[in-house]
């Protein structure tokens, strides 16, 4: 050997040492363009798989509403079965078109945590043989086979090569868990010209998957081959069409409803496509293949029900003909496999894939449904009301309704729909005519009812248009209004509206809004929470305060019931509350000492609903006078003869004067004698015998105006205590002089065994008889003398002293009026002031008047008259027509003091006749 050659291989031998050092064996691949030709692409199968790829695209953005299923076994390894589960599929697939677009998942290559078989591509045989180009021959055929079934195909992307064989005829492609993280495969997914998804690491982290999906969006530039198998640099423009799978982790699953919006906060946060698939299967079922359908009910009740439901854009599932797995015989005996069954992650069999598949296209379907429907009621409405437009405005209203009752509120696209729909909804709620209005109107109501707190956001655009209807002329449109409004408050609660609620309440110019706001804010108060209110509390006190003093009567009751509410609700503001209300806010939520604080007088309201009896007021004034009295040694305060003010809160007004307009002595011939009128006064302090009380301090009553001093009237005499011995003078102003009274202090036991007769008669000292009937028909009142008659006697006798022409009279008169029928009286009248009389009170008249009648010095008989010789009698009766506004005053006296008047009366009238 040559010294040349000696070098030459030393140079190779080195080389073997530096390079290849642990490579066994290297075989030639065949390029891709190579097995292309042999296994060409027809068209049928190219039109497939484009669609394919166009749909899973536009449902990626958002453009398509069908739900992206991946479904098929976990790995090929046999392509007979891998064919019939075509069949099947395809099948499935037309029928379900409408909801679901779906791609056999046709995997080749299968990443391995540490060994294992690693694909059909890689060991096509099951034997370790690595038989790769035999392999990818397999792989391309069955892709074929499958596409010219009209069925797409999916498959995950392990290496940079395999792709230049069979990327031709794929529409869908998926990097794996272990792989997301790798920058090749990053940058091989940029290059991809088919949706990709990402998978989240093992570890369950998802942001690996959102970095990859911003990598492969933008241009890479990295090493590869060409289609001719010749190495190359390939420069790529980014794919815009690559997504997130969710397959669960070592944490757990994270399929579930707080997952996925927490992954879509993220992806919209980085900037990328929200939208992501979920895997049934791995991590999300924990490896345990019948715990994909659960996985699937709740990807169809997020589709169907839930606001995460529009971000999931796929669903993979893996199955196969038999359910379950296998592992490969270890003596390589390929005929103990069982047909259809897969040799790597277990999967459901066909029958639960079906079962699944029905359950998403179902909750899709009820999506969609109403995404179409929507559509055709978005253009009925989208017309300018008129006579010939506002039926079918009013029809699309009411097919809306329909739709909210069949429960179509809980898909998440249905807040935006009708968000394009709420100016139409809010004409319709402003128009003149009612039945347009009042339909607009249900329809808010049954958004409420159906969404209950999801309803804030339509409330926002919706609230100040039925506000405005609370405020309008007509009361039809006002009173729909706020049903509607309560109905909201009800079920949604809408607390961002309060402020609104709160300052129309206090400072609409309106009386009608300021009405309906009060109401609204009852219902405020009493169906929002407390967490609601607490915030706008500010403006609730503010409300209540302004509204229990507004001009309007229905907004000062509203505002009182509110304002119970509130202090129940809200007990430890109330102290807070009071202390910033005016006194007149007070007055009208009549809060006394107690709870308006100390110190502040009591309202008026509140007094005069301890307000006494008229009798039980005069009792105690009594009393108390005769306290002041006693404390000032019996004399009277001032000169006037006023009794001191007993201690104790005033009355909040005096008394009224109580006087009764005198009666009219009319005769049967017609003339009249006028009595005098005569003033009810009442100054006696203890008429009916009890000792007096000190009121307490909420029952106490105040003291009237100072009384004038005692007369010798009457009713004065009457109701003079007990002890008290009034006289026939008292009774008719005599002088005690002239006349003898008898002062027998024995009490009756009967009214009836008291009576007496009284009469008239000039004195010695008076004009004579002539003079004196004249003096009668002039209404004057005549002087008598009395003398004493034996009780029980019905008999008169003459009196001493009067004229032949008096007693020719009387003779022909016969006997008068006697005094004892006073408590007997049969006229009409007598009887009705009999019964306005109290019972209570007119037991105490008739015991002052017995014990005046007993007390009368008797008089002799006069002989009786027979009846032919009776003169015209005397009646009385009041002058209503003289003194009508007296009469009015009088009558509305107590029943009591109208009694003791008639009794004057008629004692006034009996001195005229004897005069006469």
């Amino acid at each position: 050997m040559s010294t040349e050659q000696t070098k030459n291989h030393r140079y190779v031998h080195a080389l073997n040492e530096l390079d290849d050092v642990n490579i066994s064996r290297i075989r030639p691949l065949i390029p891709p363009q190579i097995l292309m030709e042999d296994l060409p692409l027809t068209e049928s199968a190219a039109a497939a798989i484009l669609k394919g790829r166009q749909e899973a695209e536009a449902i990626i953005r958002g453009d398509d509403d069908r739900l992206l299923v991946i479904v098929g076994p976990c790995s090929i390894h046999n392509p007979a079965a891998a064919l019939e589960y075509a069949d099947n599929l395809r099948e499935y697939a037309e029928t379900a078109a409408e909801d679901l677009c779906i791609i056999m998942r046709v995997y080749f290559e299968k990443p391995r945590t540490t060994v294992g078989w690693k694909g059909l591509i890689n060991d096509p045989d099951l034997n370790n043989n690595y038989s790769i180009n035999k392999g990818l021959r397999k792989a391309r055929t069955l892709l074929l086979d499958i596409a010219e079934k009209g069925l797409p195909a999916g498959c995950e992307l392990l290496d940079t090569i395999s792709p230049q064989y069979i990327g031709d005829l794929i529409s869908w492609g998926a990097i794996g868990a272990r792989t997301t993280e790798s920058q090749v495969h990053r940058e091989l997914a940029s290059g991809m010209s088919v949706p990709i998804g990402f998978k989240n690491g093992t570890d369950g982290n998802a942001k690996i998957a959102v970095d990859a999906i911003k990598s492969s969006e933008s241009p890479h530039c990295f090493l590869s081959v060409t289609k001719q198998g010749l190495s190359a640099i390939v420069e790529t423009q980014g794919n815009k069409y690559c997504h997130v799978i969710l397959r669960g982790g070592a944490d757990g699953p994270n399929y579930e409803e707080s997952y996925v919006a927490k992954y879509t906060e993220q992806l919209a946060k980085a900037g990328v496509n929200p939208r992501l698939m979920i895997d049934c299967s791995h991590g999300n079922s924990s490896k345990d293949f019948r715990k994909q359908p659960i996985v699937a009910e709740s990807i169809a009740h997020q589709l169907s029900a839930t606001e995460t439901g529009k971000y999931i854009t796929g669903v993979m599932i893996e199955s196969n003909l038999v359910e379950g797995n296998q592992s490969i015989p270890k003596d390589g005996d390929l005929s103990k496999l069982v047909y259809g069954q897969s040799i790597t992650d277990a999967c459901v069999n066909w029958d639960d894939t079906v079962t699944m598949l029905d359950g998403l296209c179902e909750a899709c379907d009820k999506a969609s449904d109403f995404e179409t429907k929507f559509r055709t009621l978005l253009t009925k409405l989208d017309v300018v009301e008129g006579e010939e437009t506002w039926q079918q405005i009013d029809g699309a209203l009411k097919n809306l309704i329909s739709l909210v009752k069949a429960d179509v509120t809980k898909y998440d696209t249905f807040v935006p729909t009708m968000k394009q729909c709420a100016k139409f909804v809010n004409a319709s709620v402003l128009s003149e005519r009612t039945r347009l209005s009042a339909t607009a109107l249900s329809l808010v109501e049954e958004l409420a009812r159906q969404m209950e707190t999801r309803f804030q956001p339509l409330a926002d655009l919706l609230f100040p248009s039925v506000m405005k209807t609370c405020g309008r002329a007509n009361k039809v449109f006002v009173t729909r209004g706020i049903n509607c409004l309560t109905t909201v408050i009800t079920y949604a609660h809408i607390p961002d509206q309060i402020p609104q609620i709160c300052y129309a309440a206090h400072s609409d110019p309106s009386k009608t809004v300021r009405g309906s706001a009060t109401k609204l804010l009852m219902s405020l108060v009493s169906c929002c929470t407390v967490p609601e209110l607490t915030p706008h509390l500010a403006a609730v006190e503010k409300a209540i305060a302004s509204g229990v003093v507004d001009a309007n009567p229905d907004a000062r009751t509203t505002t009182r019931q509110t304002y119970e509410i509130f202090i129940k609700r809200f007990s430890n503001r109330v102290e807070q509350f009071h202390a910033g209300l005016s006194s007149t806010a007070k007055k009208y939520l009549k809060l006394d000492d107690k709870s308006a604080g100390a110190g502040r007088p009591q309202s008026q309201s509140a007094a005069s609903r301890q307000r006494l009896p008229l009798r039980d007021r005069i009792l105690a004034q009594r009393a108390n006078a005769k306290g002041a009295d006693a404390a000032n040694g019996g004399q009277p305060k001032s000169g006037d003869g006023a009794v001191a003010a007993a201690p104790g809160p005033q009355r909040p007004r005096p008394m009224r004067p109580m006087t009764r307009p005198g009666p009219t002595a009319v005769r049967r011939d017609g003339s009249c004698a006028v009595v005098a009128a005569v003033p009810l006064t009442i100054n006696d302090a203890a008429a009916a015998g009890t000792s007096p009380t000190t009121p307490n301090a909420t029952d106490a009553i105040p003291e009237p105006p100072a009384m004038p001093a005692k007369s010798n009237t009457l009713e004065n005499v009457l109701m003079s205590p007990r002890s008290s011995k009034p006289t026939l003078t008292q009774l008719f102003g005599e002088d005690t002089s002239t006349t003898p009274v008898s002062t027998d202090t024995e009490k009756p036991k009967d009214s009836a065994q008291a009576s007496a007769t009284p009469s008239c008669a000039p004195s010695p000292t008076e004009p004579k008889a002539d003079s004196a009937v004249e003096s009668a028909g002039e209404g004057k009142p005549c002087e008598s003398s009395t003398t004493a008659t034996p009780a029980g006697s019905g008999d008169e006798a003459p009196v001493r002293g009067e004229s032949k022409a008096v007693g020719a009279v009387r003779a022909k008169r016969g006997p008068g009026l006697s005094f004892s029928s006073l408590n007997t009286a049969t006229s009409g009248r007598q009887a009705r002031t009999a019964q306005a009389v109290r019972p209570q009170s007119r037991n105490i008249v008739s015991s002052r008047m017995e014990e005046a009648l007993r007390t009368r010095p008797a008089r002799a008989q006069r002989p009786s008259s027979s009846a032919s010789e009776l003169p015209n009698r005397m009646t009385l009766r009041s002058d209503s027509r003289a003194g009508s506004s007296r009469s009015r005053s009088a009558s509305s006296g107590p029943g009591y003091l109208r009694a003791t008047a008639s009794s004057a009366k008629r004692v006034a009238g009996k001195c005229d006749d004897a005069g006469a």
